[in-house]
């Protein structure tokens, strides 16, 4: 059997949580801990506390690690992210099940009774874990996409506050001059000192793109092409003719230009 498609390097490490995760599970095992929920009222202040305290941070603990495994094992594989969330709280649910039913034990007195207890704590715990799992992933995708915005931003305004202030930011297109750039808004014109290889990095995340050597559109500023054998040229918003070399044709298809 070949093993040319197993990655020896590959290992999976188990990761400890920072300081700051350590601090909110225990404040949140604290709180939960005080309030006594789920019957634990009962039980006498320091040992529910400490009871939950506990619950808390195994439960996070083994969640954190089974997503973790979860996204090891199924790397590259283009698995359903939903698909994903459910296989990774069903594993942790498991374990977590077994840890409830034990800690219940040793601070509640629960009787220790397999599978009867498990399938009690089971379906709680999963759907407890796979709600958590899906909060955490928006989250996330929510403060990347606002990283995303700040960053594209910052690099954006660095190009537009170049311009006049009178002149807007709505930009339409430039063309380069030796070591400077024309361009062209919706309200006028400016020369900017400024390389083309420079503008391009600054504006690599707006919606525009260069079509030739010198040049450089925004794409909802395109009003017409008109397509020749191996070039074409765009109809700007302001009427401006912009030459498209046939080094460009391909991003203008992929963009839905052409």
């Amino acid at each position: 059997m070949s093993n040319s498609k197993i990655n020896l390097n590959k290992r999976y490490h188990v990761q400890l949580p920072s300081m700051m995760t350590v601090l909110i599970n225990l404040c949140i095992g604290l709180v939960i801990g005080y309030l006594g929920p789920f019957g634990s009222y009962q039980i006498p202040l320091f040992n529910r506390l400490l009871y939950w305290v506990i619950l808390i941070g195994a439960g996070h603990f083994i969640y954190f690690q089974t997503d973790r495994f979860c996204q090891w094992y199924f790397d590259k594989k283009d698995l359903n992210i939903l698909f994903g969330f459910i296989v990774s709280s069903f594993i942790g649910a498991v374990f977590l099940s077994f840890f409830v039913e034990y800690i219940s034990h040793y601070f509640m007195n629960l009787e220790l009774a397999f599978p009867k207890n498990f399938l009690f704590f089971f379906p709680k715990v999963f759907v407890l874990g796979l709600t958590l799992n899906v909060l955490g992933y928006l989250i996330d995708h929510a403060k990347n996409n606002t990283a995303s915005v700040h960053e594209v931003t910052h690099d954006q305004n660095n190009f537009i506050n170049r311009i006049p202030h009178k002149l807007g930011s709505d930009l339409i297109c430039f063309s380069m001059d030796d070591h400077y750039l024309l361009v062209y808004t919706e309200k006028g014109s400016h020369m900017m000192l400024l390389r083309m290889k420079d503008a391009l990095v600054e504006l690599k995340d707006y919606k525009g793109l260069q079509v030739h050597r010198s040049w450089w559109v925004a794409i909802d500023a395109v009003m017409d092409v008109k397509k020749q054998t191996r070039k074409a040229t765009l109809i700007m918003k302001n009427n401006i003719e912009v030459p498209v070399s046939q080094k460009y044709l391909p991003m203008l298809k992929e963009a839905g230009l052409v």
